[in-house]
Parts: structure tokens; sequence; C-alpha cells
């Protein structure tokens, strides 16, 4: 009996070093060949750039070619299914933003993906911040005026978005919650027809982000009242925060990160992450001056935002009657 026991406790110690050693070969051999990163949205958008320099630098990195591959529709919702399918074996993954894997779930009755289930995290790359914008005739001068003439005129002033769902939406319902007020929403497909609209005098506001923002600003056809960051921008240091006139938790900032299919191999998952880190700081000026805040988080900090946003956006969702009603 106690041979047996000596013998069973070798086997298993066996069996442990087996499955470590493949393991390091596994994460020692890859990559071997090209590997794709899947853009959930259209050529051309920030999502793309973003992919695009990641691909650059994990390609130098690794010495094989990184495909970006675009895949847009239904909100990110298309590539995330497709790459939730895909195997875990480091040679697909994807850009993958707060909208796929917070906004999604508590907008869409059904998704054929689950951001926790289906999904390893890699790195939350990028935070983008969002500002609210008014044309640049418009009367108003500060997020506090605009938001005191919508208290007492309810219903008077409209924004717009790039649609439901979208951060651009999700961040004018919160900040009608914080602020009480009654301010209708009016969705488009995309945020140029949106931005065209509100130049053009149909819709009163936007909460976009600060790169699309900035120019149009320079330029004197937007006002930027408010940001909703947790702090100032340095690219804009003369923009409050929400949290500054009052609007306490206002937080909207969106991210952009990436992901992979969920039975990733644990030593190739750092091995990638580790690389698109690698890259993004080595392209820390150039984002930083795009209007992007660098994250380049752990995977584990990556799941426990997905994790804490899922929440928050139901919350949010939930008090603005679009929870899962599509």
């Amino acid at each position: 009996m106690f041979r047996s026991k000596i013998l069973g406790t070798l086997v298993a110690a066996t069996a442990v070093t087996l499955v470590a050693s493949s393991t390091s070969l596994a994460a020692n051999d890859y990559p071997s060949h090209p590997i794709k990163v899947i853009v959930p949205y259209a050529a051309g958008a920030s999502t793309d750039a973003l992919s695009r320099l990641v691909a650059k630098e994990v390609s130098e990195q690794f010495g094989v070619p990184v495909i970006a591959e675009n895949k847009a529709g239904a909100g990110g919702s298309l590539a995330a299914e497709y790459v939730s399918r895909q195997p875990g074996d480091g040679y697909t993954f994807m850009l993958s933003t707060d909208g796929i894997m917070a906004t999604n779930p508590n907008v869409y009755k059904t998704l054929n993906y689950d951001p926790l289930k289906d999904f390893s995290s890699l790195t939350i790359a990028v935070a983008i911040p969002l500002v609210l914008v008014v044309r640049g005739d418009s009367p108003f001068n500060s997020a506090k005026e605009l938001l005191e003439y919508a208290k007492a005129n309810p219903g008077k002033l409209s924004y717009g978005s790039s649609g439901i769902g979208s951060s651009q939406h999700i961040a004018g319902e919160f900040m009608k919650q914080l602020a009480g007020v009654d301010i209708p929403h009016i969705p488009y497909r995309g945020g140029a027809p949106a931005m065209k609209d509100l130049l053009g005098g149909h819709h009163d506001m936007m909460h976009v982000q600060v790169p699309s923002a900035k120019k149009l600003a320079e330029d004197g056809k937007l006002k930027i009242l408010a940001i909703g960051s947790a702090q100032r921008n340095p690219l804009l240091p003369d923009v409050p925060t929400f949290q500054e006139i009052g609007l306490t938790g206002f937080v909207s900032d969106t991210w952009y990160g990436f992901s992979m299919p969920k039975t990733a191999d644990p030593a190739v998952q750092k091995k990638l992450s580790d690389a698109i880190i690698k890259g993004l700081h080595k392209n820390k000026d150039f984002l930083e001056s795009q209007g992007y805040n660098i994250i380049a988080s752990s995977p584990e900090e990556m799941t426990r935002t997905v994790e804490e946003n899922l929440k928050k956006w139901e919350e949010v969702t939930k008090k603005a009657g679009f929870y899962k009603s599509n």
C-alpha cells in the first residue's frame, strides 16, 4: 500500500511536469505562422488605426505577419461571435471595446457570445475620453449653463449619437440621469452623420471622442463644454470635468483593448499580451498626441474592468429603459 501511494504520487508529479513542459513548449513554438487581429468596425475608424499599429508592433516582435481583418456589423457583435468560435491558439485575436464587452450584453436580448465566458483578456490598450460638444454658434458656453436650461425646459433640447447602445448614447443617458434632466436622444447610423446633423442644427449636442472634437473646436465649428474623464485632459486643459460641475461619479471614458478566445493557453496568452503592451508603450507619445490615454493593463485588470462595467451599464440602461430591448 505504501508503495502504491508513492507510485501514485510519482505519477501525479510526472503528469504535472508533462503539462507544464507542454505549456512551455507551446509558448516557445508560438508563433510559427501568420496571426490575424479582427477589427470589429469599418476600415478607417480609430479602432482600425489602433489595430493596425498593434499588428505592426507585434509582427516586428514575433517575426511573422500580423494581418488586420475588418469584420464590421451589429455594434461589434459579429466580430466578437466570430472570434469566440476560433481556436485559442493565439493565431486569432481581436480589438475589443467597452461597447462590445460591457454595453452590448446590456442592450441586446440575445448575443451569440458571452464577454466573460468566451474570451481571455489580453489588455485594455487605451482609454478614450468623451467630451460634451455643441455647435460653435450655440448660446451655451458651459455645461452647467446647458444643464440648467435643460432642467428648466424639459424636452426642448436633444442630443445625437452614433446609435443605440453606443458609447455616445450611454454617456448621454448617464449625464441625464445624474443631472436629472430630460433631453431626448436621436440615434444615427454612425458618428459621422450624427456630427453632420449637429453642425447642421438638427440637434443640440453630442458626446464625442476627443480626437473627433478637438479639430472641429479649433476651427470654431464646435464648443467643448465638459469632459467625461475623472481628471482634466492635458490636450484640453481649460475644459472642466463633469464632476467639477457637480455630476459626482460621472466618468464616461470608453476604452479599446484586445481579447482572444477563452480556450487560450495561458503561456501563449501572456506572450501575446506582453507583446501588445510593449508596442503600446513604444508608441505612447504618438497615441497621447492623438487624444488617447495609455492604459496597457494586465489581462487580470482588463477582466475586472469588464465585470465592473457590465454592472455599471446595466444600471444605466435599466434606468434609461432600453435594457436588453433590442
